[in-house]
C-alpha cells in the first residue's frame, strides 16, 4: 500500500484531465492514419497502386493484366485451387501468388514497423530529456507531446486485448491485425508476436508513467488515457472517420 501511494497520488486536475484526454482522440487518430501510411509506403515502394482509408490500405498490381488474370482464375477454379488440384496456367498462377504473398508480409510488416519505429524514436527523445522530465512538477506541453509519440507503442497492447477480448465473448480471436498476419507468414504459433510486442508495449508504458510523469499528474494521466483512447477509437473507427477518409 505505501509503494502505491508512492507510485500515484489522489490528485486530479480536470483541466489536464480535458486537454490529455483530447491528446489520446487525436492521436489515436494520428496513429491510426500514421499506421497506414507504413502500408502504403512499403507497397509503393514494391510497384503497387495502393490508397488509405481510414481504418485499412488497400493495393493492386500496375499490371492490370496480372491483376485480371489473378482474380479471374480464381473464380474460375477456386474448388481445384482449393483441392490443390491442377488447373489451366497454374505455373503463372502459382508464379504470381508467390510474389503477392511475398510483398505481403512486407507490406504487413511496414505498418507495424512504423508504429513501433515511431514509438522508440519518441522513448529515446524521452531519455535525452530525462533531466527535464526529472525535475518537472507540471510537465509543459512540448515534454507531453514527446510521451505521445512515445505510446504509439500501445497500439501493440490494444491489438492483443481486442484479440483477447474477441476470443473470450464469440470463442474466436475476429482480429485481422498485423501481428496475428505475419505470425502466420512466418508459421509462427498464432499470439506469438502479438504477446511479444503487447509484452513490450506494457512495460514502455509503465515506464512512461512510473519514470517521466510526475507523481501528482500520474493518476490524471491514466484516467485521460482511458476515457480519451476508448473514445478516439469510437470516435474514429467506428463514428466518424468513415465519413473523413472513406
Amino acid at each position: 500500500m505505501k509503494i502505491l501511494t508512492k507510485l500515484l497520488t489522489l490528485n486530479f486536475d480536470f483541466g489536464l484531465f480535458v486537454l490529455l484526454a483530447i491528446g489520446f482522440i487525436a492521436f489515436t487518430i494520428i496513429g491510426t492514419v500514421s499506421h497506414e501510411s507504413g502500408h502504403y509506403v512499403v507497397a509503393r515502394c514494391l510497384g503497387y497502386e495502393a490508397g488509405i482509408n481510414y481504418k485499412s490500405t488497400y493495393f493492386f498490381l500496375k499490371d492490370t493484366n496480372d491483376e485480371a488474370f489473378i482474380k479471374s482464375h480464381w473464380q474460375l477454379n477456386k474448388k481445384q485451387i482449393k483441392a490443390k488440384q491442377t488447373f489451366p496456367d497454374q505455373e503463372k498462377w502459382d508464379s504470381l501468388l508467390l510474389k503477392r504473398q511475398h510483398d505481403s508480409f512486407w507490406i504487413t510488416l511496414g505498418g507495424a514497423m512504423q508504429t513501433m519505429l515511431t514509438g522508440t524514436i519518441g522513448l529515446i527523445l524521452l531519455f535525452f530529456l530525462r533531466r527535464r522530465y526529472f525535475s518537472s512538477q507540471k510537465l509543459p506541453f512540448f515534454l507531453w507531446v514527446l510521451i505521445f509519440v512515445t505510446l504509439f507503442w500501445l497500439r501493440q497492447a490494444a491489438n492483443f486485448f481486442v484479440g483477447v477480448t474477441n476470443l473470450m465473448l464469440h470463442g474466436s480471436i475476429r482480429s485481422h491485425s498485423d501481428e496475428f498476419i505475419l505470425a502466420g507468414y512466418l508459421n509462427f504459433p498464432r499470439w506469438s508476436i502479438s504477446i511479444i510486442t503487447a509484452s513490450i508495449a506494457l512495460i514502455v508504458l509503465a515506464f512512461v508513467i512510473f519514470k517521466f510523469i510526475p507523481q501528482k499528474q500520474r493518476l490524471t494521466f491514466i484516467l485521460a488515457g482511458l476515457v480519451g483512447g476508448v473514445s478516439g477509437y469510437l470516435l474514429w473507427l467506428t463514428f466518424f472517420g468513415k465519413f473523413i477518409m472513406p
